[in-house]
């Protein structure tokens, strides 16, 4: 267990008693580092303000000052820090005031003149066993928080997930929602639905432990955006979405409706950008009253996401915003489909075979097909592509390997366009020559926050389609790699000196500190100070 450090204030009107108590910390500090002076003050006023500035851990104070005196200043600071321990000093024996600091829950009373530090040191210890008690208790308190809310959690998960597929009888459902304080459905409601964007390259990056996670504050994020819209509440329903509900107690117009999503979707697509950097985009459903409605609220979200598959990323889609599908093309399309299989040859360059791609994508611009008949096509043409190119072919694949089910339309045209491009040539290791490319970028940019796209975008491939070539070659996901390429650098910046960790993190261009620590524990079994320390000892050797 590593030693805790303790910050410490003095308050008090004689200069005299100051000077002494600094070279008591200067001394103490060459017995025992764990208490450190902060700060000091003449007066309880100026104690107070410095004190709710720099949030020490123990105070040391006077009781009979100018303007002030210390009892009083305690009281006033005892709401706003009520863990800092009091320890005060006092040249006067006075019955009045031993019974203030009892009042205000003073840890010790100690006489200052003659100021007796062996009495000081066993107040600082006394004192720095009760701040251990106090962080043990919080660490078991905020580990039983999260035991209960991730449990929680996981029952909502199942019981929406129950719910919108209809197992659930009514009487259960009045029962849950009364447990979960779910009132809200009696006043009028929506369902929305968050749908993560490039959802294989997130599968492909993130080890299934870091998905959980991911997953766990995504819900997170949403349940604390709804509530500056309304009443609601927001749970993982499968793979790369979640479900979602606003509520609000006064009948709304449609407008105000539709304004009121608008606002709340492009409230959640900026937020978990911002926070967790993920891409989502969101669809609404049209209003509701009641539990009996909830499946119907979904149906109509799950609709107009289908929308998805024809956009970019961070969309916001309503029921008033949706496509009109001309399935009645589907036979042009296979046609479409079939000229170009045919067409495919080897040595196809790849502006060739982009061009050829634009033409099926104006054509689907022009005349969108519903995904439920659209995806099946494109996965028959990788397969057919992988069948005319099979005999003779260096490169193996499984057919089943295409990871369409959850990428957009253009998502899968241009992964069959880099893995045409890829197949026609196999032999000549292109492949190889894209992902030396990539890793001379990442080296180039270590010291940036470098994002898979921007790869991708450098190579001149798509997404998911690199995401999975890279995997498939290094045997290790993009971001795996540029984590541990990060924590190699830091290691190498802190064996030349000791860097703070705000300082490690702007040089290896990781922007949250916890994440970096919990990333370099990862690797190296150490958090940055630890590694240091042994550092030095061996250095010392």
């Amino acid at each position: 267990m590593m030693v805790r450090d303790y910050t410490c204030f003095i308050v008090d009107d004689e200069d005299l008693i100051i000077q002494r108590l600094e070279l008591f910390f200067s001394e103490l500090s060459h017995r025992e580092r764990r208490f450190r002076l902060v700060g000091k003050a003449n007066n309880g006023l100026k104690g107070i303000e410095e004190i709710l500035k720099l949030k020490p851990d123990i105070v040391i104070s006077d009781i009979v000052m100018p303007r002030m005196d210390g009892i009083a200043m305690i009281e006033q600071l005892k709401p706003e820090l009520p863990h800092t321990q009091y320890i005060l000093l006092t040249a006067y024996s006075s019955f009045e005031y031993a019974q203030r600091a009892i009042q205000a829950n003073v840890l010790e009373y100690i006489v200052k003149v003659p100021l007796n530090e062996a009495d000081l040191d066993r107040a600082l210890g006394k004192a720095a066993g009760i701040l251990d008690e106090v962080k043990k208790k919080e660490e078991e308190f905020q580990s039983l928080n999260v035991s209960v809310l991730e449990n929680k959690y996981r029952v909502r998960k199942q019981f929406f997930n129950e719910l919108i597929r209809g197992e659930i009888p009514s009487h259960r459902i009045s029962h849950f929602a009364g447990s979960m304080q779910f009132q809200f459905f009696q006043a009028n409601y929506c369902c929305f639905i968050v749908e993560m964007n490039l959802y294989e390259s997130f599968r492909n990056e993130y080890s299934a432990a870091d998905q959980n996670i991911l997953k766990y504050a995504i819900t997170n994020v949403i349940e604390e955006t709804v509530m500056y819209y309304g009443r609601g509440t927001a749970t993982e329903l499968a793979d790369n979405r979640f479900i979602g509900f606003l509520s609000w107690e006064n009948n709304r117009s449609e407008m105000d409706t539709e304004y009121a999503c608008q606002a709340l979707g492009s409230q959640l697509v900026a937020h978990l950008h911002q926070y967790l950097n993920q891409s989502v985009s969101v669809a609404f459903g049209g209003s509701h009253r009641g539990w009996e409605s909830i499946q119907q609220a979904y149906q109509e979200a799950h609709h107009v996401s289908d929308d998805f598959y024809y956009h970019a990323e961070k969309v916001v889609k309503t029921p008033a915003h949706r496509f009109h599908y001309r399935n009645d093309r589907r036979a042009d399309f296979q046609q479409k489909l079939a000229d170009f299989l045919a067409w495919v040859q080897r040595k196809a360059s790849k502006e060739e075979l982009e061009k050829e791609l634009a033409d099926l994508n104006q054509f689907v611009t022009d005349h969108k097909i519903h995904k439920s008949i659209m995806a099946p096509m494109l996965r028959d043409l990788y397969r057919d592509i992988a069948a005319k190119f099979k005999a003779g072919n260096t490169l193996t694949l499984d057919v089943a390997e295409f990871p369409m089910a959850f990428m957009a339309f253009r998502e899968q045209l241009a992964y069959i366009g880099d893995f045409t491009f890829e197949y026609v040539h196999a032999g000549q290791l292109l492949h190889r020559a894209e992902i030396m490319r990539a890793l001379r970028f990442i080296e180039n940019n270590l010291t940036q926050r470098l994002t898979l796209e921007a790869i991708a975008e450098d190579v001149n491939l798509a997404p998911s389609y690199f995401s999975s070539l890279f995997k498939k070659t290094m045997n290790e996901g993009v971001i795996s790699y540029i984590n541990r390429k990060k924590i190699q650098l830091a290691l190498e910046l802190l064996n030349v000196r000791d860097y703070s960790l705000l300082e490690l993190c702007e040089e290896v261009g990781i922007v949250n500190e916890g994440y970096f620590c919990k990333l370099f524990k990862e690797y190296t079994g150490d958090t940055p100070k630890q590694y240091r320390i042994k550092m030095t000892r061996y250095e010392s050797k």
